[in-house]
């Protein structure tokens, strides 16, 4: 039951973001965009002594992590609604609304329980610090066998919100009891999808220093990018589709992923 829920997340992950890649463009170009020029921007006000603080800097960067985690949820929203709803947004997707908002709350309130997670992950590493090689092995063992199941179980509030839907912290964790595991292997293997595409794209970047191989570098990463957040979103649909499909075996969830 473990692999197979895996690979069905897995391969649902890729079969949505194919037969929908399109609408993701929709969805996301603009926010992408923004994400862009707020790097830019905070490159080039970046102090260039070590240590310094330049006020400039500071307020662009706080900006853009406002920008980029309103985009993000508002990305991640729309994305939800696409695959359980077959909701599909114009060419220009900058909603930022309630929904959006509540998105980004328990998002954070998310990465506060992962901070919590952290802290004996954290432990365990001053513990094994002597290890070498093997550190890295058991932290890794540690961060994909516990805190990503757990954070990713209570994650499923997330797509709920998008479809307002009722759905606690303490009940997501409860109903998705033996969902952690598939959906951190899951997330673990696209993540290294993603990674190795990433370490050939570098490759290409080592070995070409024309402006055209830039310019083609640079669309491949961001299209690596874009897949990554369609893919790693997916993941949490297809466990929230689960969890309700679970609830309520006659059908009566929300729709199935397109595939």
């Amino acid at each position: 039951m473990l692999f197979k829920t895996t690979g069905r997340l897995f391969v649902g992950a890729f079969k949505a973001l194919f037969a929908n890649f399109e609408i993701f463009l929709k969805i996301s170009w603009a926010w992408f965009a923004i994400f862009v020029v707020g790097q830019a921007m905070m490159f080039g006000l970046a102090p260039q002594e070590p240590f310094a603080f330049s006020a400039a800097h500071f307020a662009v960067t706080l900006v853009f992590a406002a920008a980029y985690i309103l985009g993000n949820a508002s990305i991640a929203v729309a994305w939800h609604r696409c695959l359980l709803m077959e909701e599909r947004p114009g060419w220009l997707h900058l909603t930022v609304g309630g929904r959006e908002l509540r998105y980004a709350g328990k998002f954070l309130v998310v990465m506060l329980i992962v901070m919590v997670l952290m802290i004996p992950v954290g432990a365990l590493a001053f513990v094994v610090a002597t290890l070498g090689v093997l550190t890295f092995v058991v932290m890794t063992a540690a961060v994909v066998l516990v805190v990503l199941p757990f954070m990713l179980r209570f994650s499923l509030v997330l797509p709920a919100v998008a479809l307002d839907e009722p759905l606690g912290f303490g009940e997501a964790f409860s109903d998705s009891e033996g969902l952690g595991l598939p959906m951190s292997f899951a997330a673990t293997g696209l993540s290294l999808v993603i990674g190795g595409g990433t370490f050939v794209v570098g490759l290409l970047a080592a070995g070409g220093a024309s402006v055209f191989a830039g310019i083609a570098v640079f669309i491949l990463t961001l299209a690596l990018q874009i897949s990554a957040t369609a893919l790693q979103v997916s993941v949490l649909t297809g466990g929230y589709y689960i969890l309700r499909e679970r609830q309520m075996p006659s059908g009566g969830g929300p729709q199935a992923p397109q595939s």
